[in-house]
């Protein structure tokens, strides 16, 4: 009997180990030779938009998802930080706010919840434009025509729209409608961030 519950307890934490290395494993960047390159610090020069990390200044959050990452972002320049509903989100660069959502109080992995992610879109004097995604009901601080600044706290965390837990999705698109890589200013220097890693904001 002691030797059965042993080989069920070790089928059962193998079970959860496995589980765990496939999570880990689906969140690790893929071989895109543009988002390698960019990562190994082997684009030079890169005179592209130092961002700020888009949450408060100290505060530290784990990346779960990167640049085309196997879950769900699949061909998709995006990243995904892993945060408690109510986390502050601040503009990651300066700009104008041009679309905001806020009264959604629904989430899940429906596809009836795809346009039910409250955000705030902001646009940068580039162009560009980036999102910040799955805010939570009444966690926009900025509307339509806002000018905003670098640092600016603009709203707060949540888990609505196509999601499966609380978490911010960031993400940037150049003038000409390009979904593009953004690198920030991180405690290590200024680099392309890499999922499984926490990150501090050091903002200046």
């Amino acid at each position: 009997m002691c030797y059965l519950r042993t080989n069920i307890l070790l089928m059962r934490y193998g079970f959860i180990f496995l589980l765990i290395t496939c999570v880990f494993t689906a969140t690790a960047q893929l071989t895109d030779k543009e988002i390698y390159d960019l990562k190994g610090g082997r684009v030079k020069p890169d005179n592209s938009f130092i961002y700020s990390l888009p949450y408060a200044k100290g505060s530290k959050f784990l990346l779960i998802q990167a640049y085309n990452s196997k879950m769900s972002h699949k061909n998709e320049i995006s990243l995904d930080f892993k945060m408690k509903k109510g986390s502050k989100i601040c503009a990651a660069r300066a700009g104008v706010v041009t679309a905001v959502k806020a009264d959604s109080d629904v989430g899940g992995l429906k596809d009836e919840y795809l346009s039910e992610g409250n955000h705030i879109i902001i646009k940068h004097n580039d162009g560009s434009e980036a999102m910040y995604w799955h805010l939570k009901k009444d966690g926009v601080l900025v509307a339509v025509g806002d000018t905003v600044t670098q640092g600016q706290h603009i709203g707060y965390s949540g888990n609505t729209g196509y999601t499966a837990f609380p978490h911010l999705h960031f993400q940037v698109f150049d003038a000409a409608g390009k979904n593009i890589a953004t690198r920030f200013l991180t405690k290590k220097g200024i680099i392309y961030l890499r999922p499984g890693k926490y990150y501090r904001c050091i903002r200046n």
